[in-house]
């Protein structure tokens, strides 16, 4: 963390971490999108195991770093359930094609 002394410097370091931040979100979501094409079964987009897998994950990395993993918590619960959402619309999408006699759309 740098020290930030003036407001300016505390928005500059907030824009930085953001510019870091972005591209990650943005990978993540790429993977989200495969998890909807490679997925057969419509009904293991939503994993409840995984959610509380990646939830506990996230708040002991919160803690290691010395941080408050009720806040992150919060924030992946949102992070996932909107990945969930967009899993589904990815997958209705690839996997509706598939079940369309002839090719048909």
């Amino acid at each position: 963390m740098k020290r930030c002394d003036t407001m300016t410097d505390v928005r500059a370091a907030i824009d930085a971490v953001d510019r870091d931040i972005v591209p990650l979100l943005l990978e993540r979501l790429r993977y989200i999108e495969r998890a909807g094409v490679i997925k057969q079964n419509r009904d293991t987009v939503h994993d409840d195991a995984r959610i509380e897998d990646v939830v506990s994950k996230v708040r002991a990395c919160a803690r290691e770093h010395g941080g408050s993993a009720d806040y992150v918590e919060d924030i992946y619960r949102y992070l996932i359930g909107w990945s969930i959402d967009h899993e589904f619309t990815v997958w209705d999408r690839v996997h509706d094609r598939d079940e369309q006699p002839d090719g048909q759309s």
